[in-house]
C-alpha cells in the first residue's frame, strides 16, 4: 500500500474541514483534505441543473462573524453581494416596521400594547444581561410565563424554527438566548455568492493547495488508524486503490457517528458513545422555484403558515445564479415537530401548498425545480439544542482525533456557517498548543 505524510489529514470538505484545513495551512502545517464526493463543499456547496445553479445546503452566507473571519484570516477572496433588507408577512399583509425601528417596533406590531412589548422586552433583558433561562424549559414554555398573545408566538416560532432549526416547544430556552446573542447577532446581513457556494469553498482550497498542502476529490475515508489509542493517520481510496495518509493529527468532519464507524466502537469509552447515540439530527426542506419574474423584491419571513418558514431570491443581487430572464427562490419549511412522528410526502405537499397560498401569481408563474430534504446522513443539523440538550466536544476520546461540524457545535453556535467555523477555529487553537508544524 502506497503512503503519503502529513501533519494533518481531513477527512470531509465541509465547512468545519474547509475552514480547519485553511487556518492550518496558513499557520504552516501540511494539510491534505480528502472527500468522497465528486466536489468540495459538502452542504456548502452547489450543483448545476438545468442552467440554474442550485445550492446543496446552505442558502446564505453572512457578512460578518467566524466564518467570514476564517477568509479575511487565510486571504481568502470572499465573493458574496448583500440580500435586501428581509421582510415579515402575516394573513397576506406585511407588517409595516420602521426601518430604524429595531426590535421593539417589531414587537409593537405583535403585542397588544406597550404593557406587553415592556413584559417581554424585560423579560429577555435579564435573560440576555443577567442570567440565561434554564436548559430544562423550551423556549415556548418560557415565553407562555410573559405572554399568551399568539402572534407573538408564533413569530418567535418562526425565528427559533429559521435559526435553531428545531421546533419552539421542543428547544432549549436556554440553548435559544445564547444563539440569539452569539449566532445571530454575529451573521450580519445575509449575502450570495454569484458563482455558488462552491466558489467561496474553493477559495479555501487554493490558500490549502497554495502552502504545500492538497484538496483531493473522489477520496473516500475507509478507516481511521489508531495505535495505542492515539490517532496516527487513516486509511483512504481513490480512482488508484487504497493508500495510507501518515498524520500526527485527524480532523473528522464527517460527523461524530460516522467517526466512530471509522475508528470502531473498541477504541471509544462508553459514556461518549451514550453521547453520541442521543444525538438528535433535524429535518428542514428547501424547495427551489423558478420563474420569469421575481415572487417578492426582498426576502420574506411568514408568520402563521402551517410549513414555510421563508422565501429567498439570491438572484435579485446574483443573476448569474440563474438563465438570462430567470429567476431562483428557495422557500424553506420544518415539519410541526422534529421528535414527533412525520410523513416525508405530506411535509411536501404541505410546503407547496403553502407557497400557493401565500405566494400571489404561484400557480401561474412558478415552477418547482429541486426539493431538497435534509435528513438521515445528509441532515439539515446532526445535533441540535433540544430541552436537555449537552454540546458534544469536538476532542473525541482517542487521542489526536477531533471531529468539526454541526454534529459538535458549541453552546450558541448549534449549526450553520458560523457553527460550522466556531468548530474549526476551537479545533486548530488546541493543535497549535500541543503540536509544531513539521515536527
Amino acid at each position: 500500500m502506497r503512503q503519503e505524510h502529513y501533519d494533518v489529514v481531513i477527512l470531509g470538505s465541509g465547512i468545519g474541514g474547509m475552514c480547519s484545513a485553511a487556518l492550518l495551512a496558513n499557520k504552516g502545517y501540511k494539510v491534505l483534505v480528502v472527500e468522497k464526493l465528486p466536489q468540495i463543499g459538502g452542504r456548502c456547496s452547489t450543483i448545476d441543473y438545468k442552467g440554474f445553479k442550485i445550492p446543496t445546503g446552505v442558502l446564505g452566507v453572512p457578512s460578518g462573524g467566524p466564518f467570514r473571519e476564517v477568509f479575511e484570516e487565510v486571504g481568502a477572496e470572499y465573493d458574496a453581494r448583500p440580500s435586501p433588507q428581509g421582510r415579515y408577512i402575516k394573513d397576506g399583509q406585511e407588517l409595516k416596521v420602521p426601518d430604524k425601528g429595531g426590535f421593539r417596533a417589531m414587537l409593537s406590531q405583535l403585542c397588544a400594547d406597550e404593557a406587553e412589548v415592556t413584559r417581554v422586552l424585560n423579560a429577555m433583558r435579564r435573560a440576555d444581561k443577567w442570567e440565561d433561562p434554564s436548559n430544562e424549559i423550551s423556549l415556548r414554555d418560557w415565553l407562555l410565563q410573559y405572554t399568551q398573545n399568539e402572534n407573538l408566538l408564533i413569530f418567535f416560532k418562526n425565528l427559533c424554527a429559521l435559526y435553531a432549526i428545531t421546533e419552539y416547544h421542543e428547544t432549549s430556552a436556554k440553548d435559544f438566548f445564547q444563539i440569539r446573542r452569539l449566532m445571530i447577532r454575529s451573521y450580519g446581513q445575509v449575502h450570495f455568492a454569484p458563482k455558488g457556494n462552491i466558489a467561496l469553498m474553493e477559495s479555501l482550497a487554493q490558500v490549502v493547495k497554495g502552502k504545500n498542502g492538497d484538496v483531493r476529490t473522489r477520496c473516500r475515508a475507509k478507516q481511521i488508524i489508531v495505535n495505542d489509542e492515539e490517532a496516527t493517520g487513516a486509511i483512504v481510496e481513490d480512482t488508484k486503490g487504497e493508500f495510507e495518509v501518515d498524520a500526527k493529527v485527524v480532523i473528522s468532519n464527517v460527523g461524530p457517528k460516522a467517526t466512530v464507524g471509522l475508528v470502531g466502537k473498541e477504541k471509544y469509552d462508553a459514556g461518549y458513545l451514550k453521547e453520541v447515540v442521543g444525538m438528535r439530527p433535524t429535518l428542514q426542506m428547501w424547495v427551489t422555484t423558478v420563474g420569469d419574474r421575481p415572487f417578492f423584491d426582498t426576502q420574506v419571513s411568514f408568520l402563521g403558515t402551517r410549513r414555510v418558514l421563508s422565501c429567498i431570491n439570491p438572484t435579485l443581487v446574483c443573476p448569474e445564479l440563474a438563465p438570462p430572464g430567470k429567476y431562483m427562490h428557495h422557500s424553506i419549511s420544518g415539519p410541526a415537530s422534529q421528535t414527533g412522528s412525520w410523513n416525508l410526502k405530506e411535509e411536501i405537499d404541505l410546503h407547496i401548498q403553502d407557497l400557493k397560498n401565500n405566494i400571489p401569481g404561484f400557480s401561474e408563474h412558478g415552477e418547482v425545480l429541486h426539493v431538497g430534504c435534509y435528513w438521515g446522513d445528509w441532515p439539515t443539523t446532526r445535533n441540535s439544542p433540544y430541552v436537555g440538550y449537552t454540546p458534544l466536544p469536538q476532542k473525541t476520546p482517542v487521542e489526536n482525533l477531533y471531529d468539526v461540524g454541526d454534529g459538535v457545535g458549541s453552546r450558541g453556535w448549534p449549526s450553520g456557517t458560523g457553527g460550522c467555523a466556531v468548530t474549526a477555529r476551537i479545533v486548530v487553537e488546541d493543535i497549535e498548543k500541543r503540536i509544531e508544524p513539521g515536527t
